[in-house]
């Protein structure tokens, strides 16, 4: 019985590499960041009719944010310490 397998793409990677983004954000409480990651991760799911330049500027926009949504490093420093 040969069962037709799901092509891997990028997609999947992509999907894992958000909702581990959106993890680590949640890990310090930064839920901007947190948002991002997982909205990064829902952008690439291969079913939606996002395509080619409209899908690639949504995830440079939700990586952009989530990479200026953590805190300052001495607020992370603190977090750390307690």
């Amino acid at each position: 019985m040969a069962e037709k397998r799901t092509k891997m793409s990028w997609h999947y990677y992509a999907m894992a590499l958000g909702v581990l983004l959106g993890l680590m954000a949640a890990t310090l409480s930064a839920w901007g960041a947190m948002v991002s990651g997982f909205a990064f991760a829902i952008l690439c799911h291969p079913v939606l009719p996002f395509k080619g330049l409209t899908r690639g500027a949504f995830l440079l926009a939700f990586a952009i944010l989530y990479v200026f949504a953590f805190p300052d490093p001495e607020v992370v420093r603190s977090m750390m310490n307690t």
